[in-house]
């Protein structure tokens, strides 16, 4: 690419566009970079809103502010960053071959705006439930002018019962902002079986849906919402058969690519419905680009294409290809889809494959679960944390991890992405580096801790799935006497880990399952009965994870 003067036009001001503008002008600052935006209020950090409605965030200006209090205005981008942004301008059409773009004006004038390079940054738009009507008591969550009606609603009384249209993750994070600060009936429906679908596995979807009918939240899965009716007064819609009402519908069911302007101009778009790029961010006309929530990308650890509306890959992609356009040899290999929420108490994070989405694939995926200290065990703030890890069977590869508790999961899903991104194994996993002391870390972190048990089980030791008891299993309980008091299990053989080798071997007949309450010493044990001869599995997680996930205190 030719490195002399240049005219870069950029559809689109939020993150993915303005951060490659203002990379890119930095780069050559001798070029014309120009953002057209059909809206007037821009950059603002989306992921932030439901932090407004909840109190977390004074306010919505908030979101529009540098870390130094700067507002990102157009006269903030021109002054600082050199780029000219043209907001409340609609990009209309695309002429590839004379390389302009029609852009309609605010009067509905159009002009033409001449380019050498251009990028589409159209991200996402709120998908609609079908039949969806348009009424002001039926609304979705996406964008700043979303904010606004419903905390009006809030603060004046008028919404006390609210209704949410998907529980991923930013159905959740409503789910909190209205029962925990306004105190309103909060019922969230889900169409899957649990929870966040398609970022955790069911087992960790149950911990998060008993976190949510504990805090008040009338949760419904496996319910979609259809047959939609809104009033004056309310709307009321059917889930699962049953009619339901509430003074505000809130859609929440995830958002679709922006392609229309790309499609209309020939560009192709991939099977996912997301423009399509090569890992230099180039779409399939020359001189054209895309980045952000409208495209898609390669899918680590499988290779397969996916699309990830994340403001975290949207920043690396602008970055990336204004290094592209500005003549350095960079690509953009991938994402694993790193992503975190909070409920409630509760933290959340993922990253990679879930069990279910492998098995999808056609890939031959295990799991193990641990239940462990985010933190050395005696330090005063220590908490519990779950790990869930997924892992290729034949290869050993690590495919996904998932983390749920109170304690820290963000660092280890973080590092988790770092590793599967680049292929990593078991092996690789468990021999995890990290920065330790005790009010940060135990000696062995988590993470390596469930490779080690994913290890041990490709080499016998099984772990059961925390919700899979049978009435027909033979129990045996490892625990000490005081556990067992806050945890009875009436069928259990009790022989606490510290007698057990001197009791063996075990009596013959079905296989043992061990439980205890985190998993570690009941993993311990099978491992002992089996060295004796006999045959034992153990409980994935301990008793401890199925009390998060709700389940009965006696298996």
């Amino acid at each position: 690419m030719a490195n002399g003067t240049r005219r870069v036009v950029i559809v689109g001001a939020s993150a993915a566009g303005l951060r490659c503008a203002a990379r890119l002008a930095r780069l050559r600052p001798d070029w014309a970079v120009t953002v057209v935006e059909q809206r007037e209020v821009f950059s603002y950090a989306a992921c932030g809103l439901p932090y407004v409605l909840s109190g977390d965030v004074d306010e919505a200006a908030a979101l529009r502010r540098t870390s130094d209090g700067a507002l990102r205005d157009a006269a903030y981008f021109a002054a600082v960053k050199g780029v000219t942004v043209l907001a409340g301008r609609r990009a209309a059409a695309i002429d590839a071959a004379g390389r302009a773009l029609t852009v309609a004006g605010p009067d509905g004038r159009a002009e033409r705006l001449e380019w050498d390079e251009l990028v589409l940054a159209t991200g996402a738009a709120a998908r609609r439930l079908p039949g969806q009507p348009d009424h002001p008591r039926v609304r979705s969550f996406h964008v700043l002018e979303d904010l606004e009606p419903l905390l009006a609603g809030l603060r004046r009384g008028a919404i006390a019962r609210v209704a949410i249209a998907g529980a991923g993750l930013v159905g959740c994070e409503l789910a909190e902002a209205f029962r925990a600060l306004w105190g309103a009936e909060v019922v969230l429906i889900e169409a899957a079986g649990a929870p966040l679908p398609g970022v955790v596995d069911a087992e960790i979807g149950a911990v998060v849906a008993a976190t949510l009918r504990r805090a008040g939240v009338e949760l419904r899965t496996g319910a979609p919402v259809a047959a939609i009716s809104a009033g004056d007064e309310r709307v009321e819609f059917t889930a699962a058969g049953e009619r339901l009402g509430a003074d505000a519908l809130v859609v929440a069911v995830g958002v679709r690519p922006e392609v229309a302007l790309a499609r209309d101009a020939g560009i192709a778009v991939g099977l996912t419905g997301a423009i399509a790029v090569d890992d230099r961010l180039a779409t399939s006309v020359p001189h054209v680009w895309a980045i952000g929530d409208c495209v898609e990308v390669r899918r680590l650890p499988d290779g397969g294409a996916t699309c990830m509306p994340l403001g975290s890959l949207a920043n690396r992609q602008g970055r990336t290809l204004a290094n592209v356009l500005a003549g350095r040899d960079e690509r953009f290999a991938g994402a694993v889809g790193a992503v975190a929420a909070k409920v409630f108490d509760l933290n959340v994070a993922a990253t990679g494959l879930t069990r279910a989405r492998a098995e999808a694939l056609g890939l031959a995926a295990r799991s193990v679960w641990i239940t462990a200290h985010d933190r050395a065990h005696y330090w005063p703030e220590a908490q519990e944390i779950v790990i869930h890890l997924v892992y290729e069977a034949a290869t050993r590869r690590v495919l996904g991890v998932q983390a749920v508790g109170a304690g820290e999961v963000a660092k280890r899903v973080d590092v988790a992405s770092s590793l599967i991104a680049r292929g990593a194994d078991l092996a690789a996993l468990a021999e995890l580096e990290q920065a330790y002391a005790p009010p940060y870390a135990p000696a062995i972190d988590p993470l390596a801790t469930a490779a080690f048990a994913a290890m041990n089980q490709e080499d016998g030791l099984v772990a059961r799935r925390p919700d899979d008891l049978q009435p027909g299993d033979r129990l045996l309980d490892v625990r000490h006497p005081g556990e067992r008091a806050g945890r009875p299990i009436a069928a259990a053989v009790m022989i606490p880990l510290e007698e057990l080798r001197a009791a063996l071997p075990l009596p013959d007949g079905a296989p043992w399952l061990a439980v205890c309450e985190r998993g570690t010493r009941s993993a311990e044990a099978a491992r002992l009965v089996r060295a004796a001869g006999g045959s034992a599995s153990y409980l994935g997680g301990g008793l401890q994870l199925r009390a998060m996930m709700g389940l009965e205190r006696e298996p």
